[in-house]
């Protein structure tokens, strides 16, 4: 049976999550389920993972059957989810607790998770006199990150241990940064992507939150592996990841990577202060050794990463036409309006402007009059990036990179209302890797 400890962290952590509303990290629950689960486990120990009978969230654009999956968008708000996505099927038969979806950007575009289920807000930026209306605080609540916002916010606020979330050019780096919780990008085609909603095919990566290191590879563990449904996971054997303790053992010096082109000009003195002292704390130890790198193609990244990821949400979203299913004007049955009229209607209706924008975007960028100039010309950038990091490792011997994440401290909802696209720099710390594959 499962301990009281264990047993009662379910119910601590939907009283949490209904206490504090005002964040907005869910787009909706699974609570009645899990209470349910919970007893189931409580009676029949199935393994002995490490994750039996923990309450975890999971990101909005992961399939859970019979569940609402909306990507945090009107266009989806009534789909429910025929079958379950590999990871969190993988989770739940660890004995994970599902207790609900968290909240996003609509269909993952965006650094501030909000989409039309409105904002979440950072745990961090709470006062007594906050109201219990994210909406209501907007010039003092500060923006969570994104795209996966909800669970790095619940992490952070430990609602839940480990969330799900995903990454496509930054989504889960960017609001653990913001939140100050740990997030962990894998590389491209370790973890398998059945079942997550696809934004861009060849960079999405699945990955987790966590408020603990081991936290991480127990669940990134437990979930990777080969999936017939997946064909672009690595053929090779998984190797799983060493835990803190194991990793302990081994005495061997680490040499890491610190990357000059990332020494940008918007970075503040403050962060880079941060990032100065962490590499004179880990000097200090005597366990790490570090190297200066170059990655030249990194002032191209954030172009090339913004013309490709377009093409492919171009493509990807040309199914939501409110005719298959999604959200579709009204009386589509009696509407004499052409397949077009119809679409843009649908599209004007359920889509945001972030999302109709990166859609009539990447058309424009597919034209045959600029493929070459925009979508092939990306893809040479896209070579270039790969090959910068494969020298760094395999030239420059490092073992990893430091670097930051973001440039300056989060902005307020209202700041941001403002200003959505006063990120877009921050984003060459992180796009390299999903162009990379890494």
């Amino acid at each position: 049976m499962l301990s009281n400890k264990t047993s009662s962290a379910v119910r601590s952590a939907i009283n949490a999550l209904q206490h504090y509303k005002v964040l907005n990290t869910l787009t909706n629950d699974c609570f009645e389920k899990a209470l349910e689960t919970e007893q189931q486990l409580s009676i029949e120990k199935k393994n002995n993972s490490a994750l039996y009978g923990r309450p975890i969230l999971i990101k909005d654009n992961y399939c859970l059957r019979d569940t609402l999956t909306t990507c945090a968008s009107k266009m989806l708000a009534n789909f429910r989810a025929p079958y379950t996505s590999t990871i969190v099927q993988r989770l739940i038969d660890h004995g994970c607790i599902i207790l609900g979806k968290t909240n996003m950007d609509e269909f993952s575009m965006g650094v501030a998770s909000w989409g039309a289920f409105g904002p979440v807000a950072n745990p961090w930026s709470l006062t007594k006199t906050t109201t219990t209306n994210a909406e209501n605080n907007k010039t003092t609540l500060h923006i969570a990150g994104g795209s996966s916002g909800g669970s790095a916010a619940a992490v952070a606020a430990n609602f839940v241990s480990i969330a799900l979330g995903s990454d496509t050019g930054g989504s889960i780096r960017n609001p653990a940064a913001r939140c100050g919780c740990y997030g962990f990008k894998p590389s491209y085609g370790l973890l398998s992507r059945f079942g997550m909603v696809a934004l861009v095919n060849s960079f999405d990566s699945p990955g987790f939150f966590a408020r603990n290191i081991d936290d991480l590879i127990f669940a990134t563990n437990a979930v990777a592996g080969p999936d017939d449904e997946d064909a672009t996971l690595l053929s090779k054997p998984f190797e799983y990841f060493p835990t803190s303790k194991e990793l302990s053992k081994d005495k061997k010096k680490i040499v890491i990577g610190l990357p000059d082109d990332y020494d940008i000009r918007s970075l503040s003195s403050e962060y880079r202060s941060c990032w100065e002292d962490l590499v004179h704390q880990l000097t200090g130890t005597g366990e790490f050794a570090f190297k200066r790198v170059q990655l030249p193609y990194t002032p191209y990244s954030n172009a090339a990463y913004t013309i490709l990821s377009s093409c492919e949400i171009a493509s990807n979203m040309a199914r939501y036409d409110g005719i298959k299913y999604g959200h579709h004007t009204k009386n589509i049955d009696e509407n004499k309006d052409t397949y077009d009229d119809i679409l843009k209607k649908t599209r004007d209706e359920s889509l945001g402007e972030r999302v109709r924008g990166r859609i009539l975007a990447g058309n424009y960028y597919l034209l045959e009059e600029n493929y070459d100039k925009y979508f092939v010309q990306s893809q040479r950038v896209r070579r270039g990036v790969m090959n910068d990091y494969k020298k760094v490792f395999e030239e420059d011997k490092v073992d990893c990179l430091l670097a930051p994440v973001v440039s300056n401290d989060p902005i307020t909802l209202a700041e941001y209302e403002q200003a959505e696209d006063i990120f877009s720099e921050d984003d060459i710390f992180t796009v390299g890797a999903n162009l990379a594959g890494i």
